[in-house]
């Protein structure tokens, strides 16, 4: 059986992925209203759940989802537009 050597990232992948990670951060922290916090708890790991989002923010759990969904729709218009990652 053979198995190829594990394959490492080159430096320039490394340094381009560091770039992109970056240019997500600013894009979300240039969103509005409350979209930042949303997006950071959203992304956690593990997620916390719509209640503790709710509890944490201080949004009503029925308004998180469409939230989400506006905040990320911002968050590609953004990116696209600022030419980001």
């Amino acid at each position: 059986m053979r198995t190829d050597p594990p394959s490492h990232p080159s430096a320039e992948d490394e340094v381009l992925a560091a770039l992109r990670r970056r240019h997500v951060r600013e894009a979300v922290a240039a969103l509005p209203g409350r979209c930042p916090q949303l997006v950071a708890a959203i992304t956690e790991d593990p997620p916390p759940t719509y209640r503790e989002i709710s509890r944490r923010l201080g949004m009503p759990r029925g308004s998180i989802g469409p939230t989400r969904a506006r905040c990320l729709a911002c968050l590609r218009t953004l990116l696209r537009t600022e030419r980001y990652g």
